[in-house]
């Protein structure tokens, strides 16, 4: 815990000190402290008032025993050396010591006592010094820092006069200030005898949060362009055809994994087409030859297609359609039940219902097991980072070189675009025609969707000119990112989910025409009617020439053997004849049977190849959803990879005025040139190649964190979050995505690396860090001027060993201390605290002991030479003892 500061004072003037350190509480430059009045003081408590923050509470030493330990307890006791002022009485301030050494976990209690008077002042106090006390005698004189001329400070009775300078002393002495590490007391030994001495005190506090957070800001942010990182001491260069890097990524990423996108296909067994017999030629003449008779040719064409009907195709087809008509629609004819172009999300789900229709028609329903594409997003993370960092992370995936260097992309938005350039130029009333708001700029499929929509939509009169228009704008957005290694990414994956697709329209088809022999016919029925009437013709020709043998032979004209031998040439030339015409005319009857029976013999083929192509289309759709993910996660890392920025400070330099000369407080101005030229050198000592790993490791890491309860699965093995589907409820991804939308991500990685710059700008770049504190803003009366970091620190920073020939003002001394030389400094005590570059420095300033009879407000005060001083009587039998043994415990 901290420190307990106690503050004990009389009423009166005091009351300036109080309200002076209040006001500095206020203005967040001193730590808590604790102010005693003696009115507060009972027999049976100390009361008090607590100072935090610039609010007053009241409150017991006796209550905050018992809360709370402290580091160290000080305690000092005020004492105004002015007219018509009250002292605390020495018992007084005792017993409160002696309570906080007893009730404070026995710590020892630093105790001060602290005179403050004026030059002139007639005021004598007895007991000026106090055995076992610090003693000090606050020099009346007010300077802006050692070895500048003195203001002497003369007698007053204005408590704010009297005040502000005595509290500004406390604060040093007492190492109120905010990032003191301790007083210029601790490890001293109280003076011994009745000594007091001289103390005066000096306080510079320069707030640079401003430069720093801008600073921080352009050296850690690659919002303005990625850092050209060293490698082996040399430097790295800029890709400049960034479409060509990010396709040979995407291409060298889908080489090591083009197995993980497409599942198993079973191969067609080819059928070698059957001739047909003679007899079996001559059988469908005849039974073709009756139906042309009954004026049925097409019936005689169907039932002969129907024998190669699938009745398994006909039950699958009928499953499939039945139980799913939409789905069966939005996959075979692509398009939603409102009759919009369908989305990669659509295609997904009719996979899962299509697949699910499929096992309750009798096929073979087993357990798939999940894809696991964790090796994918690793690797697609690592390309990205690698293309711009050129760190060599996976050897499939190596680093652009350009000619001999290793080469970046010039910002982060080239590798992966951060979601926030979504393309949201839509007016509502069209947005929710087509029921798209927005896409992001690595989402391929869902721009092609909201392209094809957009078209669609240009067609609609009420819509036209706004789709038109729009689709204008998507179209030039597009251009500003296809390019990108996402882009790249995501189009192999989206290619392939669409292949897929046209893979499944077409095995949905074989499988219907399979369970139909309706759907080939159309091109042979018009010819069945056309070899009917040939048909018909050719027994016509038959029927005539029967019947002119017939009269030839009864007419006489042709004898027996001459009738015979022409009716059996006329019935052998008729039925070549007819034979050949019927054959001729069937051809591609024929070779329609023929490709049934080959489509008949793929049909179960097809069937699990359709089980197989579905699942692929489910695993591909769960592929780019994840790819979706991991695309918001990298782009926000590449885009922020060490965390959100904070809005820029503003120091508090305007709100502090009324300061007493020793103390300045101001903030280093702001010069935006300076910062930029500070970080330029700062980026070129910490970024090397291969920078961004850290930053990507400790995201990952601190993702269960950052998911808090839910992410309690990730605890111990974090990179199981690369397993997470890509949405749904039971992802992990859309949260974290929605806390780094939010809050970005952890930003321990950027503190690591401001860290180190901050170590950088006290070392070899300290001339950076003076450029950057060379200007100080700060209050002087009531306006805001500008001066140098020397002129602010008055010679503080260099009041070492030389302050021993400063001399305090020895107005409060006798021409006797005077003579002695006791006016002079005798030890300073140099207090330092930086936090990053903002420096807090407190400079306390001691005399050597000096006897309270050289001082003019102590009552010992004489104006003899020491040698008329009559010697004290060692031993007097009348005087009191000083000590007196107690008889006993009285109950």
């Amino acid at each position: 815990m901290g420190a307990l500061t106690v503050l004990v004072a009389p009423r009166g003037l005091a009351a300036g000190i109080r309200d002076s350190l209040t006001d500095l509480s206020g203005l967040d430059l001193i730590g808590p402290f604790v102010w005693i009045e003696p009115r507060m003081v009972t027999g049976t408590s100390i009361g008090g008032v607590l100072v935090a923050d610039g609010a007053q509470t009241g409150i017991t030493l006796q209550g905050m025993a018992g809360e709370e330990g402290y580091s160290a307890i000080r305690l000092c006791v005020l004492v105004p050396g002015m007219a018509s002022q009250d002292q605390v009485d020495v018992r007084t301030g005792q017993d409160i010591a002696e309570f906080l050494e007893s009730s404070m976990g026995g710590r020892q209690v630093l105790r001060v006592r602290m005179v403050i008077t004026r030059a002139g002042e007639s005021k004598q106090i007895e007991g000026l010094a106090q055995d076992g006390w610090h003693n000090l005698v606050l020099a009346p004189e007010e300077s802006a820092g050692p070895g500048i001329g003195q203001k002497l400070l003369y007698s007053t009775q204005d408590p704010h006069d009297f005040g502000v300078l005595a509290a500004s002393a406390c604060a040093s002495v007492l190492g109120l200030w905010h990032g003191s590490q301790g007083t210029p007391l601790d490890g001293q030994s109280p003076l011994p005898g009745q000594s007091a001495c001289l103390v005066r005190a000096y306080h510079r506090q320069l707030d640079t949060s401003a430069v720093e957070e801008m600073l921080k800001k352009e050296v850690i942010s690659t919002r303005q362009g990625l850092p050209l990182p060293t490698h082996h001491g040399g430097s790295t260069t800029y890709i400049e055809d960034h479409g060509r890097a990010a396709q040979a990524m995407s291409d060298s990423l889908w080489a090591k994994h083009q197995g993980v996108l497409r599942g198993p296909r079973e191969a067609r067994r080819a059928e070698t087409p059957k001739p047909i017999g003679a007899l079996e030629a001559l059988r469908m003449m005849f039974s073709f030859l009756l139906a042309a008779l009954k004026g049925a040719p097409r019936s005689w064409a169907n039932r002969i297609a129907t024998r190669a009907k699938s009745q398994a195709a006909a039950a699958v087809h009928g499953a499939v359609f039945g139980s799913a008509p939409s789905q069966y629609t939005v996959m075979v004819d692509g398009v939603t039940p409102h009759g919009l172009p369908v989305s990669w999300l659509d295609v997904r789900d009719a996979a899962v219902t299509l697949d699910k229709a499929l096992g309750t028609s009798g096929m073979q329903d087993d357990h798939e097991a999940a894809a696991d594409l964790s090796a994918v997003w690793r690797d697609y993370a690592a390309g990205a980072m690698t293309l711009a960092d050129a760190g060599e992370r996976v050897d499939a995936l190596p680093p652009v070189q350009v000619g001999t260097q290793r080469a970046v992309l010039r910002g982060p938005e080239m590798a992966v675009p951060g979601s926030e350039a979504r393309f949201e130029q839509i007016p509502p009333h069209l947005a929710a025609a087509i029921e798209l708001h927005s896409v992001r700029p690595f989402d391929v499929l869902g721009t092609f969707t909201m392209e094809q929509r957009l078209q669609r939509a240009a067609d609609d009169p009420a819509l036209g000119l706004s789709a038109s228009r729009t689709v204008q704008e998507l179209r030039g957005w597009k251009a500003q990112f296809e390019d990108t290694f996402a882009a790249r990414v995501g189009t192999r994956i989206g290619q392939s989910l669409m292949e897929v697709q046209n893979e499944v329209q077409r095995l949905l088809t074989q499988i219907r025409d399979a369970a139909s022999a309706d759907g080939m016919m159309g091109s042979v029925m018009a010819k069945q009617k056309r070899l009917s009437w040939w048909m018909k013709i050719l027994v016509g020709i038959l029927i005539a020439g029967v019947a002119v043998i017939a009269v030839l032979f009864l007419t006489g004209v042709l004898t027996v053997a001459a009738a015979a031998i022409a009716a059996t040439t006329l019935v052998l030339g008729w039925f070549a004849a007819a034979l050949v015409t019927f054959l001729r005319g069937q051809r591609d009857l024929f070779r329609l049977l023929n490709a049934r029976k080959q489509l008949i013999s793929d049909d179960e083929v097809s069937r699990r190849n359709l089980r197989h192509a579905l699942r692929d289309l489910r695993r591909l759709g769960g592929a780019y959803s994840q790819f979706l993910a991991w695309s918001d996660i990298i782009g926000t890392v590449l885009n922020e990879p060490f965390g959100r920025a904070g809005a820029t400070g503003t120091g508090r330099t305007p709100a502090v005025e009324g300061l007493p000369l020793n103390v300045r407080v101001g903030a280093a101005a702001v010069d935006q040139q300076v910062i930029g030229l500070a970080a330029a050198e700062l980026r070129r000592d910490l970024f090397s190649v291969g920078w961004l790993t850290r930053s990507w490791e400790l995201a990952i890491l601190n993702a269960g964190r950052q998911l808090g309860v839910r992410g309690y699965e990730l605890t111990g093995q974090p990179d199981s979050i690369f397993r997470q589907p890509g949405d749904g409820e039971l992802s992990l991804l859309p949260d974290w995505i929605r806390i780094l939308d939010g809050r970005g991500i952890d930003p321990a990685a950027g503190e690591e690396l401001w860290a180190g710059a901050l170590n950088s700008l006290e070392g070899h770049r300290a001339s950076t860090a003076a450029g950057l504190q060379s200007t100080v803003d700060e209050v002087r009366g009531s306006s805001q001027v500008q001066t140098s970091l020397s002129e602010f620190m008055s010679g503080m920073q260099d009041s070492g060993a030389g302050a021993v020939s400063q001399l305090f003002d020895s107005a409060v001394l006798t021409d006797v201390g005077r003579s002695a030389g006791r006016a002079a400094v005798d030890r300073s005590s140099r207090f330092q605290s930086n936090s990053g570059l903002s420096q807090q420095l407190t400079l306390v300033q001691f005399s050597a002991g000096i006897p309270e009879h050289e001082f003019l407000i102590s009552k010992t005060t004489i104006d003899k030479d020491w040698w008329s001083i009559p010697a004290e009587d060692p031993f007097d039998p009348t005087d009191p003892p000083e000590f007196v043994m107690p008889t006993g415990p009285t109950f």
